[in-house]
């Protein structure tokens, strides 16, 4: 049996070799697409099917808060105290434990740096798996509240500041004036799930250690809400979704008068629990799913030109079967020949593919990182492996089975006597007119839907931004305790920007935040009949934020001073909520109740909408502009060309204000709005190639099966011609044989794309966009691009002469 096997591949070795481009054009089609598919298959078993490195992943779930308004809900936002209820009444987890994200100043590093840390109870190292790579994990509590003076830190954070230096246990953390003893590093292959700071942690606090709540001077309110927060549990036997979201439902209804009081605009508050991989994968599987789609399609039309390969690999193929039949040859052992090709050919091209989607792999994870969940997991795993295997053998024996369909056996005997003929069957023009039509229908389906996901990020790459970010920082300073009146935080504000003027090769100074962010602050505003609006982004800003970021003042004025020091109470927005609140007029001189209950704000301007990239579909560039009173001191710098500004920097400028300065943010706008849109920049590149190169390998395919099928066709039609048709009459047949196909293809897969987007279309909105100009450019280039691959062969042989078309029989 080896022997056998043996001696096939070995023949099949020997055959392949006399036929290098035929080699080469196989395994070359075959690796390149199916590299790009095993990369996605990559991404796809990651976010479906490669068990998660958590604790009892399939009853493992995520709490969160539905806050119910009169006109609208909006989830995923919590509030300390439900959690806190809920994770002390609940009977429906075996395990649970509440986390929150957030950052801080750690102040006796140098710098003062900003770090991203989690605040977690006991349960939650057990429940994700935290390894160490030193010390050990902090101490357990009798009680979530009990404060606890520890730390664990990240691999690189020990890295970066302590230089990987073993002695860094027992060492201490300054937070808020409080000291935390450094008990443990987290593993180096670690990394936090991604809905707590993009995974991104470098520091590990307990629960109770989060300011936020856990204080004596102002704890968290009922309405003071955060996305981040999360309750995480795992489900016990018998408890489902629906009677866990039930007991807690029934929880905090006990507790309504609390949250009521101070939640007054609430109508009600009910949980959500989702299960983990759903909740950390948020609208992202949407986007594997049509990655894969998408790839899938790709291949097919791979497997049709490569299918067109073999057919004509079988006119030369008969020859030496012929041979072999003549010398005892069995049909079995002719068949096992053409396998023995075909599966070297298919062996050849999986093992290259998964070589380059390897390397597409780390390409993958370097573009996709901090941008996409359960990146860190992507991996050619078990699931990409098998697949491999499985295709390998199903390929092999599809182009063994096309080849041995074309080759009449029982006439191989009579092979050498015949001189051939009647040993290859033709291929049927039905055959022919199928696999066009199905290449034309998967290539338009790709092309279509590229187009579409194209657009949505040249729409969104184009939109006007609302503010500049070439070369600006946006920088929040603070002074540590500082309980001054806000007439001396005032004063405090213009010495901190007239510090930030004089640090070298500043252009410009500006007062307040910027919203050009990964995330947003948002709320509501109620007008004087008691009617509160949805949650609406909003920014503090200053007097000179317009001007300097170049957001224009379409209608009324700018903050007065006196807004800023605390004096009146104004605001403005954007034209988008002007015409949200008021469609048919005008705010300016409308008056709304927002944080102070006693102090209604005023409009007095109207701005150009702010479109946040990220956010555009569900904001549509509404925006809040509060006067940006001296609290905190928020200052926009802008560098000169060239010139670069660095955290340390602005410190020691703050520094020389008042040796009680820190710096609470320090962020390059250019870099944060790179950010916000380095995933469009990537869809726009891959969707250019892909819609390139689907169209060209579709060509190629319909070029190559109609050129193959003319070919055969050469002394039907040139007896035609010899017998004096006309090339009208030649042209009118084969365009019927072949045109009609592909205006069927063409308009079936119009229908079905232009079908899926309005039938998915609030599925798929955050990844694809419609403009009839576009589809009606592409599907007219499509168009063209069959027509060139159908009439360029049959322009070749109608214009042969008829004799020299019969010569050839």
């Amino acid at each position: 049996m080896m022997t056998r096997l043996r001696m096939h591949l070995h023949m099949a070795l020997l055959s392949l070799r006399q036929t290098p481009g035929f080699v080469a054009a196989v395994v070359a089609t075959l690796a390149i697409t199916l590299a790009c598919f095993f990369v996605v298959m990559s991404l796809f078993s990651s976010y479906f099917v490669a068990p998660l490195n958590v604790e009892q992943e399939s009853r493992l779930v995520i709490v969160e808060q539905d806050n119910i308004y009169p006109d609208y809900n909006s989830p995923g936002f919590q509030s300390f105290q439900s959690v806190l209820h809920w994770y002390e009444t609940q009977t429906s987890f075996s395990r649970q434990a509440l986390v929150n994200s957030g950052e801080d100043v750690i102040s006796n590093l140098p710098g003062e740096p900003r770090i991203a840390i989690t605040y977690a109870s006991d349960g939650y190292f057990e429940l994700f798996r935290v390894p160490l790579a030193l010390g050990q994990h902090m101490s357990r509590q009798q009680r979530v509240q009990e404060p606890l003076d520890e730390v664990l830190i990240s691999y690189d954070f020990w890295q970066r500041y302590y230089g990987g230096d073993d002695n860094v246990i027992g060492q201490t953390l300054v937070k808020l004036d409080k000291h935390y003893r450094i008990v443990g590093v987290v593993a180096k292959n670690y990394q936090d799930p991604y809905m707590f700071n993009r995974g991104d942690n470098q520091l590990w606090f307990k629960f109770s250690a989060d300011a936020r709540y856990f204080n004596d001077d102002n704890p968290s309110a009922w309405w003071n809400l955060f996305r981040g927060m999360k309750l995480v549990g795992v489900l016990k036997p018998g408890a489902t979704k629906a009677s866990t979201e039930a007991e807690l439902y029934q929880n905090i209804q006990e507790i309504k008068a609390q949250w009521k009081e101070e939640f007054d605009e609430l109508d009600d508050l009910k949980p959500i629990v989702t299960p983990f991989r759903q909740a950390e994968l948020g609208d992202n599987d949407d986007l594997a799913i049509m990655l894969l789609a998408g790839v899938t399609g790709l291949v097919l039309i791979a497997l049709l030109n490569v299918s067109n390969l073999f057919i004509a690999r079988a006119v030369a193929k008969h020859k030496t079967l012929a041979l072999q039949a003549v010398l005892g040859a069995k049909r079995k052992t002719l068949f096992a020949s053409i396998l023995s090709e075909t599966f070297v050919l298919m062996a050849s091209a999986v093992a290259i593919a998964l070589f380059i989607a390897a390397w597409g792999v780390k390409l993958f994870k370097w573009v996709s990182s901090g941008h996409l969940p359960l990146v860190h997991t992507v991996g050619i795993d078990i699931t990409v492996v098998s697949s491999a295997l499985i295709l390998c053998i199903l390929l092999a024996l599809l182009f063994a089975w096309i080849t041995s369909r074309l080759i009449n056996f029982k006439q191989l005997r009579s092979q050498v006597q015949s001189s051939g003929k009647g040993a290859v069957s033709q291929v049927s023009m039905r055959t022919v007119k199928w696999m066009i039509a199905i290449q034309l229908f998967l290539a338009t389906s790709l092309v279509i839907t590229a187009t579409m996901v194209l657009h949505k990020s040249v729409e969104t790459l184009q939109r006007p931004l609302g503010s500049r970010v070439d070369n600006i920082y946006q920088v929040m300073a603070f002074i540590e305790k500082n309980r001054d009146e806000l007439s001396k935080r005032y004063d405090d504000l213009q010495k901190f920007l007239h510090a930030a003027e004089q640090i070298p090769g500043v252009k410009a100074v500006a007062h307040g935040q910027s919203p050009v962010d990964r995330g947003k602050r948002a709320s509501t505003i109620t007008d004087m009949s008691g009617k509160g609006s949805i949650f609406i982004p909003q920014t503090w800003v200053g007097q000179d934020y317009f001007e300097f970021t170049g957001l224009k003042i379409i209608e009324g004025r700018n903050f007065s001073e006196a807004a800023i020091r605390g004096e009146k109470h104004e605001f403005l927005v954007t034209k988008a909520v002007n015409d949200l609140l008021k469609p048919e007029g005008s705010l300016i001189g409308e008056k709304f109740y927002s944080f102070d209950p006693d102090n209604p704000v005023e409009v007095v301007g109207i701005t150009e909408n702010f479109n946040h990239p990220k956010f555009y579909d569900e904001d549509l560039g509404r925006h809040l502009w509060w006067p940006a009173q001296p609290y905190g001191f928020a200052i926009m710098i802008e560098m000169q060309p060239g010139q670069q500004l660095q955290r340390e920097t602005v410190f020691q400028a703050m520094q020389q204000v008042s040796n009680r300065a820190g710096i609470w943010t320090f962020k390059s706008l250019e870099e944060q709005y790179a950010a916000i849109t380095h995933l469009d920049k990537v869809t726009l590149m891959l969707c250019t190639a892909l819609g390139i190169f689907t169209l060209l390998l579709a060509g190629i395919g319909i070029y190559g099966v109609l050129s193959y099928n003319l070919r055969l066709r050469r002394y039907e039609l040139g007896m035609r011609m010899a017998l004096g048709a006309k090339r009208k009459l030649l042209y009118r047949q084969l365009i019927k044989d072949t045109i009609m196909p592909l205006v069927a293809a063409f308009l079936l897969a119009l229908g079905v794309s232009l079908g899926g987007y309005i039938l998915f279309q609030q599925s798929v909105m955050l990844w694809l966009s419609l403009n009839p100009l576009w589809l009606l450019f592409v599907s007219a280039a499509i168009i063209v691009f069959a027509l060139a691959s159908v009439i360029w062969p049959m322009r070749q042989l109608i214009h042969d002469e008829p004799m020299a078309a019969l010569k050839q029989q």
